[in-house]
């Protein structure tokens, strides 16, 4: 199933763990299409997806209190992750580094 970038629009009201798994399909979707431009355009849409996890929410993970936050704090930076590499195939290493970068503030 791919998802419309014009979904993306109601996720600011997600929830960290709902973000997560919209931006793992997404990603799931990307990696899954022969159409690079397709898995570029999924790609977007999880970049937006993550940077639209309010700093409020951010802060209140970082560091991580308990084993739940562990985990969600986790996820976020394995999905920057995984948008990074998966963009770095699609010839996109400008954000690879951006994502990496993310990573590592969220893990």
């Amino acid at each position: 199933m791919v998802f419309n970038s014009s979904t993306s629009s109601s996720s600011g009201t997600l929830s960290i763990k709902q973000t997560l798994e919209l931006v793992n399909l997404r990603l799931a979707n990307a990696r899954g299409t022969k159409d690079a431009e397709l898995a570029l355009e999924l790609c977007g849409d999880a970049e937006a997806a993550l940077s639209r996890i309010k700093g409020s929410q951010r802060r209140a993970l970082i560091p991580p209190k308990q084993d739940e936050d562990r985990t969600l704090s986790a996820g976020v930076a394995t999905a920057f992750i995984n948008l990074g590499t998966l963009q770095s195939s699609l010839g996109r290493s400008d954000r690879t580094r951006a994502n990496y970068k993310k990573a590592v503030q969220w893990g």
